[in-house]
């Protein structure tokens, strides 16, 4: 099983039908086969970003869903994969087909999926194949801009099957949504699939770099840049962020998040997600002491406090503990009547 790579609780079908609203109501006005130019149309891209991006978006979307005939030029890539998801409704817009590619140079301190890392664990999977199941699901994909996500581990340390994989979603007229922590670099990794890329799930440890550093054992920068890029290339992009508490969760720090925020002109929105314990066995299973032991997910009022400074400051938001507000409230007034 794989849970959030984010290492936070995900978000309710309802909170994902949010984020359909939000950042994919273009989407849903012009249907799948305009879904790739759509998509990014949605943030005001200028026209010669268009055009640089029609191959392998908008000439493939445009082809008939329901034909056999998939474009030669897309190359069959080898990749090793953790496993893949057949429906996913908290991963994108839409209801997803997730593949969680295997292979993560980051170790943080609460991840889900430690049995993620490996670069050289999981299995082989073709991108062809990966192909064939886009193919068969997607019918029920294509509906309100759904698609494929490629997630992790870490999509972005395979860029040529990664890049593959969106290729052959595009020409099924599907959209293609990167979970990642931005790491790589622009040349070796991002320029072979953020030009295939119609928007992003970005997980920022914190904005403090050192406490960036003691969460993942990477250093901040790579990920700045990383952000700076999907800024330079138009992509839209929601912003996970982990709240930990005692980690994440600091006054200074939440203004940090607002401050970057307020300056990415693609953002969509925050994912909040409070941090849990579901993955904990994993880190047993493989022999490792999980350095978070102790460290309880967040009270609901502390989180919805976050949430209130986030929306306060003009950013969407998503977070569970919203519909558990408003679930409460209802019964509240449903009990005085």
């Amino acid at each position: 099983m794989i849970l959030s790579a984010a290492g936070g609780l995900l978000a309710s079908s309802g909170a994902s039908q949010l984020l359909a609203a939000g950042a994919c109501q273009l989407l849903r006005k012009l249907g799948s086969a305009a879904a790739a130019s759509g998509f990014r149309a949605a943030c005001n891209q200028p026209k010669e970003t268009q055009q640089q991006r029609l191959y392998g978006q908008v000439a493939y979307a445009e082809k008939d869903e329901g034909s056999d005939d998939k474009p030669a030029l897309i190359p069959e890539v080898v990749g090793r994969i953790h496993s893949t998801e057949s429906f996913s409704a908290v991963d994108g817009p839409g209801v997803r087909f997730i593949v969680f590619t295997q292979g993560c140079a980051m170790r943080c301190k609460f991840c889900s999926n430690p049995d993620t890392w490996n670069s050289s664990g999981g299995e082989e999977a073709s991108s062809k194949d990966i192909a064939a199941q886009l193919r068969s699901v997607a019918p029920y994909l294509r509906p309100g801009g759904g698609g494929v996500t490629c997630s992790g581990g870490e999509a972005l340390l395979q860029p040529d099957f990664t890049a593959a994989v969106f290729q052959e979603a595009h020409a099924l007229g599907l959209t293609t949504c990167l979970d990642t922590t931005g790491q790589g670099t622009k040349h070796h990794h991002w320029d072979k699939v953020l030009p295939h890329t119609d928007m992003a799930l970005f997980c920022i440890k914190h904005l403090d770099p050192e406490k960036y550093t003691g969460l993942s054992g990477l250093r901040q920068l790579g990920a700045l840049r990383f952000a700076a890029e999907l800024k330079e290339q138009g992509i839209p992009f929601w912003l996970r962020y982990v709240l930990i508490p005692g980690y994440t969760d600091d006054a200074k720090g939440i203004d940090m998040l607002v401050d970057f925020c307020q300056q990415q002109p693609t953002l969509q929105g925050v994912e909040l997600l409070p941090y849990h314990k579901l993955g904990v066995n994993k880190w047993h299973e493989l022999g490792l002491q999980y350095p978070l032991e102790g460290v309880n997910t967040p009270p609901l009022e502390q989180t919805l406090q976050v949430v209130d400074k986030l929306e306060g400051a003009g950013l969407n938001v998503i977070c569970d503990a919203k519909r558990q507000r408003a679930d409460a409230a209802a019964v509240a007034a449903r009990l005085e009547h």
